[in-house]
């Protein structure tokens, strides 16, 4: 009876076959991320006839770094102020893309419109694999990601503390509709709304998604195939973004001591990762000894600063997000749903690495964490919503078609204002009138090109879109600062040095842009 008994044990949950993965939700979320990420660069087709976006005040910079592997050296990136000289950019969101686009036979410009599409298709599929994981339900995970997506900040920048800024987002998102639809139906806005910020944040989102997916697998099922998965998961966070991989660090490390479960995964994937990401941290300090310590300070990279002054980050916001993560935490005790301690291991990273500077005095550029913290905040907190309403929902059918309006509703509003952040904002009417304006003048058929890697001057809206157009370096503006192969003496710009005799001052200065 004994040995009958241990013969009809249940099987364990790691020796359970993988559900299969709902085909028609993801595809409705990638259609859906496509819809969002491409609505402004379809508005820019209609009003210029070309297929380009550039909707963000940072566009045309990161553009001018894609621009020196597309005219110069096609795989590798550089410095867009100082011929050749070194970034620390990453290569790996820059050059795939460049590569992609000239084999394509596609205009410069188009490299930021495969960053959106590349962004809707992975936030897409990838977010909604992580509310599938933990949810296991087909459709409430599809409305979960739509709602996601659509929310402004999800892919956005946040300029305060994650909490704040994002609930401030989800307010003021259907206060602007309000605003747009009755209270101000014409007339310009101040401000952009700069949904799908890219590369940053928008194509790290889909890598650090695939991140949480693969430490799950692996801490449900610790084979030797899903331990390498999650080691090379994170280890390829380290040629992406600085900010990725050290917040999943440490986010790891939380978890190594809070999980009891799951130490060997979180300690293999330690392992594997940082041993994939070695020759980028080598290639980071050799970047780093190439360029003059000046540049550095000037860059603002862990550079000294007042504890006190910390405008940004109120106190009443700390209080707020510590308050979050303390009652998630308690839930997941009671509910005993430890598969989701690796999320708020992540999410308490994410926190303490933005208020950084309140522990070391050092200033580098943290609030980044932000913007990966409140996408990490707002999916653990709507699978904790999700979690315990699920029972309510079958036996309340009105349930699920409210949550469906609110999906389809919330959708379309955020498509309208992706919309009228090209049409009725400031800045994107200025973005259009400048790129439409430099193609009457220098992209017409005629028009004598300007000599590749020249030095030009003038209005600095004609400036950036020479730099990207026609292969320019710019004289000055606000990139020329934080370049860090650029060294200043007595607060003289010295020259660069020259790499050819065809560098020259253009002095172009047209009325339009005057």
């Amino acid at each position: 009876m004994r040995n009958a008994a241990i013969e009809v044990r249940p099987v364990a949950a790691t020796d359970a076959p993988a559900a299969a993965i709902p085909l028609l939700p993801m595809l409705t979320c990638i259609a859906a991320g496509l819809a969002l990420a491409l609505t402004p660069a379809l508005v820019w087709r209609l009003k210029t006839g070309v297929w380009a976006c550039l909707q963000q005040p940072e566009t045309f910079y990161y553009l001018q770094i894609a621009a020196q592997a597309w005219y110069n050296h096609l795989w590798y990136i550089s410095d867009p102020i100082v011929a050749d000289g070194v970034t620390f950019y990453p290569w790996l969101q820059y050059v795939p893309v460049v590569v992609l686009v000239r084999t394509l036979g596609l205009s410069i410009f188009s490299v930021a419109l495969f960053w959106s599409l590349f962004a809707g298709v992975g936030i897409g599929a990838s977010l909604y694999l992580v509310f599938w994981r933990f949810l296991r339900r087909p459709w409430i995970p599809a409305g979960l990601t739509i709602v996601c997506m659509s929310e402004f900040g999800f892919c956005g920048i946040h300029l305060s503390s994650f909490v704040s800024c994002g609930l401030h987002d989800m307010a003021g998102q259907l206060k602007r509709l309000v605003s747009a639809l009755v209270i101000h139906p014409v007339g310009l806005w101040t401000n952009p709304f700069i949904q799908w910020r890219t590369p940053n944040p928008a194509l790290d989102l889909p890598f650090l998604f695939i991140q949480i997916i693969a430490v799950a697998n692996a801490r449900e099922r610790p084979r030797r195939l899903n331990l390498w998965m999650s080691g090379l998961a994170f280890g390829l966070l380290f040629y992406l973004y600085f900010y990725l991989w050290t917040m999943v660090a440490a986010g790891l490390f939380i978890a190594l001591l809070f999980d009891r479960a799951g130490r060997k995964v979180y300690r293999w994937t330690l392992l594997l990762g940082f041993a994939i990401g070695v020759p980028d941290l080598v290639l980071s300090m050799r970047s780093r000894e190439m360029v003059s310590a000046e540049a550095v300070t000037r860059f603002g990279m862990f550079v000294p600063v007042s504890r006190t002054a910390y405008p940004d980050f109120p106190l009443l916001c700390t209080m707020l997000a510590i308050a979050i993560v303390i009652l998630v935490g308690l839930w997941i005790r009671k509910t005993r749903r430890f598969e989701l301690i690796y999320l708020l291991s992540l999410l308490l990273a994410g926190i303490l690495l933005t208020y950084s500077r309140l522990i070391t005095g050092l200033f580098f550029h943290e609030y980044h964490f932000d913007w990966l913290s409140w996408p990490i905040w707002l999916v653990l907190v709507l699978i904790t919503i999700a979690s315990v309403a699920e029972p309510w929902i079958p036996r309340r059918p009105k349930y699920g078609l409210a949550f469906a309006a609110l999906v389809i509703f919330y959708f379309i509003s955020a498509i309208y204002l992706n919309v009228i952040d090209v049409t009725r904002t400031r800045f994107g009417n200025q973005q259009l009138q400048d790129f439409v304006r430099y193609r009457t003048q220098r992209m017409a058929p005629g028009v004598p090109p300007l000599i590749p890697r020249s030095r030009v001057a003038g209005s600095e809206a004609f400036c950036e879109l020479a730099a990207v157009a026609e292969n320019q370096r710019m004289l000055s503006g606000w990139t020329v600062p934080i370049s860090v192969a650029l060294r200043f003496k007595l607060g003289v710009e010295s020259r660069p040095q020259r790499t050819s005799d065809r560098s020259r001052a253009c002095g172009i200065c047209p009325s339009d842009f005057g």
